[in-house]
């Protein structure tokens, strides 16, 4: 069974000028992951600042709106998107300018996101969620686009894994080792960025783990437990869900029977 195939397609609601139907949609789902993941992206980045004593670049992969940055940046949860974005009419450029002002930025991160989507990334801009978005597949575009990106610190990505396989992590630690070796000779410092990322179980990380291996890269699995995403949308996506994850022998009992989506956290880390 095609693990993509499983779940429900959500591409109609990321190609909007604004998160409005994507939002609507995850509430009603209880889309509920980035909440959980934003401490475990914080805790990475506060350990980085102590030892930089700078602001941390994170590249944000499958960024969409810019929810991650909304969290993390504005420190705001998921209901305070969705009773701003969702309350009444769609709010307009205008309103939604003026929300994010009003709420305290945190400068001592700074965003850089990739998606698909030009129209996602294009409202993160204009939001100032990023610095930067890039519109790029890193499963088949070289990535020469990242190479004008500043020194970036951690590469997070919540939601996406699956959908971007070991191609995507392939094309981009290769852009991460070239930028290694120029540094060596050019005698500048440059550490690897540390990757943190949300896998649903139902997603074999065999290949993923083998290309970080390949590029040395040490990367493990979380021994946090199992972090809920969302609820299934019908039965049959929990029915084809439950159906796989006890084909690859995993357990579903106190996790996707109870009818949601469930995830791995992951850590990697360069050996060098």
């Amino acid at each position: 069974m095609n693990e993509l195939k499983v779940k429900k397609d959500f591409t109609g609601i990321y190609t909007q000028d604004s998160p409005y139907r994507y939002l609507k949609e995850m509430d009603r789902l209880e889309y509920s992951i980035s909440d959980s993941t934003k401490p475990l992206y914080n805790s990475i980045i506060e350990q980085l600042e102590e030892t930089l004593s700078r602001p941390i670049n994170v590249l944000d992969l499958g960024s969409s709106y810019g929810i991650n940055s909304s969290l993390m940046k504005y420190n705001l949860t998921m209901s305070e998107l969705s009773n701003f974005f969702l309350n009444g009419t769609e709010p307009t450029k205008k309103e939604t300018k003026q929300f994010y002002e009003e709420c305290t930025s945190n400068d001592n991160m700074n965003f850089y996101q990739i998606d698909i989507s030009e129209e996602a990334l294009k409202f993160s801009e204009e939001m100032d969620l990023c610095e930067r978005g890039i519109n790029v597949d890193l499963e088949a575009e070289k990535l020469n686009l990242l190479e004008s990106l500043p020194k970036i610190d951690v590469v997070i990505a919540t939601g996406c894994v699956g959908y971007i396989g070991h191609n995507a992590f392939s094309n981009l630690l290769k852009v991460i080792k070239n930028r290694q070796s120029n540094s060596i000779e050019s005698e500048t410092e440059y550490v690897a960025p540390i990757f943190a990322f949300s896998v649903l179980r139902m997603f074999d990380m065999e290949d993923i783990e083998e290309v970080f291996e390949m590029y040395d890269y040490s990367i493990v699995k979380s021994d946090i437990k199992p972090i809920r995403q969302r609820n299934f949308s019908d039965p049959k996506e929990k029915e084809q869900t439950i159906s796989l994850l006890h084909d690859m022998g995993i357990n579903t009992k106190k996790y996707e029977d109870d009818g949601n989506f469930y995830a791995d956290f992951y850590i990697a880390k360069s050996k060098n």
